[in-house]
Protein backbone atom coordinates (compact mmCIF):
# COMPACT_ATOMS: atom_id res chain seq x y z
CA UNK A 1 0.00 0.00 0.00
CA UNK A 2 1.78 3.49 -1.03
CA UNK A 3 1.19 7.09 0.82
CA UNK A 4 -0.79 8.24 -2.62
CA UNK A 5 -3.09 5.39 -2.93
CA UNK A 6 -4.28 2.10 -1.74
CA UNK A 7 -2.44 -0.16 -5.03
CA UNK A 8 0.37 -0.04 -7.31
CA UNK A 9 -1.27 -2.16 -9.50
CA UNK A 10 -5.00 -3.29 -10.40
CA UNK A 11 -5.39 -7.28 -12.32
CA UNK A 12 -8.16 -6.80 -14.39
CA UNK A 13 -10.06 -10.37 -14.35
CA UNK A 14 -12.92 -11.63 -16.34
CA UNK A 15 -13.34 -15.01 -16.78
CA UNK A 16 -15.45 -16.77 -19.23
CA UNK A 17 -16.83 -20.39 -18.43
CA UNK A 18 -19.54 -23.12 -19.54
CA UNK A 19 -22.80 -22.17 -19.56
CA UNK A 20 -25.88 -23.09 -21.02
CA UNK A 21 -29.50 -21.66 -21.64
CA UNK A 22 -31.28 -23.99 -19.53
CA UNK A 23 -31.61 -24.43 -16.27
CA UNK A 24 -29.54 -25.74 -13.65
CA UNK A 25 -26.20 -24.65 -14.81
CA UNK A 26 -23.76 -26.82 -15.46
CA UNK A 27 -22.00 -28.23 -12.23
CA UNK A 28 -19.42 -27.17 -12.00
CA UNK A 29 -19.12 -23.83 -14.57
CA UNK A 30 -15.65 -24.74 -15.86
CA UNK A 31 -13.78 -21.86 -17.09
CA UNK A 32 -13.01 -21.62 -20.72
CA UNK A 33 -11.07 -18.47 -21.39
CA UNK A 34 -8.88 -16.50 -18.55
CA UNK A 35 -7.77 -13.16 -19.44
CA UNK A 36 -6.17 -10.64 -17.02
CA UNK A 37 -4.22 -7.08 -18.01
CA UNK A 38 -1.94 -5.52 -15.45
CA UNK A 39 -3.02 -1.79 -15.20
CA UNK A 40 -0.61 0.45 -13.27
CA UNK A 41 -2.71 2.53 -11.36
CA UNK A 42 -0.39 5.64 -10.95
CA UNK A 43 0.74 5.83 -14.47
CA UNK A 44 -3.15 4.61 -16.06
CA UNK A 45 -1.04 2.39 -18.60
CA UNK A 46 -2.12 -1.28 -19.40
CA UNK A 47 1.22 -2.75 -19.09
CA UNK A 48 0.88 -6.69 -19.63
CA UNK A 49 -1.90 -9.33 -20.76
CA UNK A 50 -2.33 -12.59 -19.41
CA UNK A 51 -4.48 -14.79 -21.99
CA UNK A 52 -5.34 -18.31 -22.35
CA UNK A 53 -8.24 -20.59 -23.50
CA UNK A 54 -9.20 -23.41 -21.19
CA UNK A 55 -10.34 -27.05 -21.83
CA UNK A 56 -13.17 -27.99 -19.47
CA UNK A 57 -12.99 -31.82 -18.38
CA UNK A 58 -15.64 -32.59 -16.53
CA UNK A 59 -18.16 -31.50 -19.65
CA UNK A 60 -15.50 -31.22 -22.26
CA UNK A 61 -18.38 -30.38 -25.27
CA UNK A 62 -19.30 -26.53 -24.85
CA UNK A 63 -23.29 -26.20 -25.40
CA UNK A 64 -24.16 -24.26 -28.82
CA UNK A 65 -25.68 -21.47 -26.47
CA UNK A 66 -22.25 -21.40 -24.85
CA UNK A 67 -20.55 -20.37 -27.98
CA UNK A 68 -23.15 -18.39 -29.32
CA UNK A 69 -23.08 -15.84 -26.03
CA UNK A 70 -18.74 -16.58 -25.75
CA UNK A 71 -17.68 -16.83 -29.22
CA UNK A 72 -15.42 -19.36 -27.99
CA UNK A 73 -15.67 -22.78 -29.87
CA UNK A 74 -14.90 -26.18 -29.47
CA UNK A 75 -12.01 -26.56 -31.28
CA UNK A 76 -10.89 -23.72 -29.74
CA UNK A 77 -11.12 -25.25 -26.31
CA UNK A 78 -10.08 -28.53 -27.52
CA UNK A 79 -6.80 -26.64 -28.10
CA UNK A 80 -6.75 -25.11 -24.70
CA UNK A 81 -4.75 -26.14 -21.79
CA UNK A 82 -5.80 -27.39 -18.16
CA UNK A 83 -7.00 -24.88 -15.31
CA UNK A 84 -3.70 -26.04 -13.65
CA UNK A 85 -1.47 -24.96 -16.00
CA UNK A 86 -3.08 -21.86 -16.71
CA UNK A 87 -3.41 -21.05 -13.15
CA UNK A 88 0.51 -22.25 -12.46
CA UNK A 89 1.42 -19.98 -16.03
CA UNK A 90 -0.80 -16.91 -13.64
CA UNK A 91 1.02 -16.97 -10.50
CA UNK A 92 4.49 -17.14 -12.40
CA UNK A 93 2.81 -13.94 -14.63
CA UNK A 94 2.24 -12.18 -11.18
CA UNK A 95 5.52 -12.94 -9.93
CA UNK A 96 7.52 -11.34 -13.56
CA UNK A 97 5.27 -8.85 -13.55
CA UNK A 98 4.80 -7.62 -9.88
CA UNK A 99 5.94 -9.99 -7.36
CA UNK A 100 9.54 -9.81 -8.49
CA UNK A 101 10.07 -6.34 -10.22
CA UNK A 102 12.81 -4.18 -8.46
CA UNK A 103 11.03 -1.88 -6.25
CA UNK A 104 8.84 1.59 -7.38
CA UNK A 105 9.54 4.57 -6.63
CA UNK A 106 6.39 7.52 -6.44
CA UNK A 107 5.99 8.17 -10.34
CA UNK A 108 5.38 4.46 -10.26
CA UNK A 109 8.51 3.11 -12.32
CA UNK A 110 10.48 1.03 -11.42
CA UNK A 111 14.47 2.04 -9.93
CA UNK A 112 17.27 -0.03 -8.57
CA UNK A 113 17.97 2.21 -5.61
CA UNK A 114 16.62 0.29 -2.82
CA UNK A 115 17.89 2.66 0.39
CA UNK A 116 15.40 5.64 -0.62
CA UNK A 117 12.65 5.79 1.44
CA UNK A 118 10.14 6.68 -1.25
CA UNK A 119 10.75 2.92 -3.26
CA UNK A 120 8.70 -0.15 -1.82
CA UNK A 121 7.41 -3.34 -3.29
CA UNK A 122 4.47 -3.31 -5.83
CA UNK A 123 1.45 -3.87 -4.38
CA UNK A 124 -2.02 -4.84 -6.42
CA UNK A 125 -5.21 -6.56 -6.47
CA UNK A 126 -7.40 -8.05 -8.51
CA UNK A 127 -10.80 -6.20 -9.86
CA UNK A 128 -13.64 -8.06 -11.16
CA UNK A 129 -16.80 -6.59 -12.71
CA UNK A 130 -19.32 -8.69 -10.28
CA UNK A 131 -18.19 -11.00 -7.40
CA UNK A 132 -18.91 -13.98 -9.29
CA UNK A 133 -15.31 -14.69 -11.02
CA UNK A 134 -13.81 -15.23 -7.68
CA UNK A 135 -16.58 -15.30 -4.88
CA UNK A 136 -17.90 -18.06 -7.15
CA UNK A 137 -16.89 -19.90 -10.38
CA UNK A 138 -13.15 -20.57 -9.73
CA UNK A 139 -14.00 -21.57 -5.88
CA UNK A 140 -16.62 -23.68 -7.25
CA UNK A 141 -14.18 -25.65 -10.14
CA UNK A 142 -11.61 -26.29 -7.47
CA UNK A 143 -13.81 -27.41 -4.96
CA UNK A 144 -15.07 -30.02 -7.16
CA UNK A 145 -11.68 -31.29 -7.38
CA UNK A 146 -10.91 -31.49 -3.91
CA UNK A 147 -8.18 -28.07 -4.59
CA UNK A 148 -7.83 -25.33 -2.75
CA UNK A 149 -8.27 -21.68 -3.86
CA UNK A 150 -4.88 -19.92 -4.63
CA UNK A 151 -4.64 -17.21 -1.68
CA UNK A 152 -3.83 -14.35 -4.24
CA UNK A 153 -7.70 -14.56 -5.93
CA UNK A 154 -9.34 -14.78 -2.51
CA UNK A 155 -9.02 -10.30 -2.10
CA UNK A 156 -10.75 -8.78 -5.04
CA UNK A 157 -12.52 -5.20 -6.09
CA UNK A 158 -15.72 -5.35 -7.97
CA UNK A 159 -15.99 -2.66 -10.45
CA UNK A 160 -19.39 -2.32 -10.26
CA UNK A 161 -19.35 -1.16 -5.92
CA UNK A 162 -16.55 1.17 -6.86
CA UNK A 163 -18.05 3.17 -9.49
CA UNK A 164 -21.43 3.50 -7.25
CA UNK A 165 -19.15 4.31 -4.76
CA UNK A 166 -17.21 6.88 -6.87
CA UNK A 167 -19.92 9.03 -8.25
CA UNK A 168 -22.01 8.25 -6.04
CA UNK A 169 -24.98 7.25 -8.54
CA UNK A 170 -27.15 4.11 -8.33
CA UNK A 171 -25.60 0.32 -8.66
CA UNK A 172 -24.46 0.40 -12.65
CA UNK A 173 -26.33 -2.78 -14.94
CA UNK A 174 -23.17 -4.29 -15.83
CA UNK A 175 -20.19 -3.73 -17.86
CA UNK A 176 -22.13 -1.78 -20.59
CA UNK A 177 -24.34 0.35 -18.27
CA UNK A 178 -20.80 1.49 -16.86
CA UNK A 179 -19.75 2.76 -20.62
CA UNK A 180 -22.88 4.13 -21.25
CA UNK A 181 -22.69 6.45 -17.68
CA UNK A 182 -19.32 7.58 -18.93
CA UNK A 183 -20.20 8.14 -22.71
CA UNK A 184 -17.87 5.70 -23.91
CA UNK A 185 -19.01 2.97 -26.40
CA UNK A 186 -18.37 -1.09 -26.14
CA UNK A 187 -15.06 -2.00 -27.84
CA UNK A 188 -14.86 -5.46 -29.24
CA UNK A 189 -17.70 -8.14 -28.01
CA UNK A 190 -19.36 -8.29 -25.18
CA UNK A 191 -18.82 -11.73 -23.33
CA UNK A 192 -15.52 -12.15 -24.87
CA UNK A 193 -12.97 -12.36 -21.59
CA UNK A 194 -10.03 -10.54 -23.10
CA UNK A 195 -12.65 -8.06 -24.62
CA UNK A 196 -14.16 -7.55 -21.34
CA UNK A 197 -11.36 -7.17 -19.52
CA UNK A 198 -10.12 -4.39 -22.13
CA UNK A 199 -13.07 -2.27 -21.77
CA UNK A 200 -12.95 -2.37 -17.95
CA UNK A 201 -9.28 -1.10 -18.32
CA UNK A 202 -10.97 1.62 -20.19
CA UNK A 203 -13.01 2.51 -17.17
CA UNK A 204 -10.67 1.55 -14.69
CA UNK A 205 -8.60 4.36 -16.96
CA UNK A 206 -11.44 7.30 -16.68
CA UNK A 207 -12.09 6.56 -13.31
CA UNK A 208 -8.43 7.14 -11.89
CA UNK A 209 -8.46 10.22 -14.18
CA UNK A 210 -11.36 11.64 -12.84
CA UNK A 211 -9.75 10.88 -8.80
CA UNK A 212 -10.84 7.24 -8.24
CA UNK A 213 -8.26 5.70 -5.83
CA UNK A 214 -9.10 2.28 -6.01
CA UNK A 215 -10.30 0.37 -2.90
CA UNK A 216 -11.06 3.56 -0.56
CA UNK A 217 -14.70 3.74 0.13
CA UNK A 218 -15.38 6.87 1.36
CA UNK A 219 -13.25 10.17 2.56
CA UNK A 220 -13.25 12.25 5.62
CA UNK A 221 -15.23 15.68 3.75
CA UNK A 222 -14.78 18.02 6.81
CA UNK A 223 -15.07 17.35 10.36
CA UNK A 224 -17.93 19.32 12.24
CA UNK A 225 -18.34 20.73 15.52
CA UNK A 226 -21.51 20.37 17.66
CA UNK A 227 -22.49 21.10 21.23
CA UNK A 228 -24.99 18.71 22.90
CA UNK A 229 -25.74 19.36 27.03
CA UNK A 230 -23.15 21.71 27.21
CA UNK A 231 -20.35 18.64 25.92
CA UNK A 232 -18.76 19.38 22.45
CA UNK A 233 -19.31 16.39 20.37
CA UNK A 234 -17.60 16.23 16.86
CA UNK A 235 -19.11 13.90 14.14
CA UNK A 236 -17.42 12.76 10.89
CA UNK A 237 -18.91 13.50 7.70
CA UNK A 238 -17.83 11.19 4.42
CA UNK A 239 -18.26 12.04 0.87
Amino acid sequence: MTDAGMFDYLCILDFEATCNDTKPAPKPQEIIEFPTLLLNVRTGVIEREFHYYIKPDVHPTLTEFCTELTGITQDTVNGGISLREALDLHQRWIDDNIANRDNLNAEGDETKETTTTTAHRPTFTYITCGDWDLKTCLPNQLAYHNEPTPSIFRRWLNIKREYQNFYETKKPKGMVGMLRGLNMELEGRHHSGIDDCRNIGRICQRMLRDGWVPGRRKRPCERNQTSRSNKTMYSDQWC
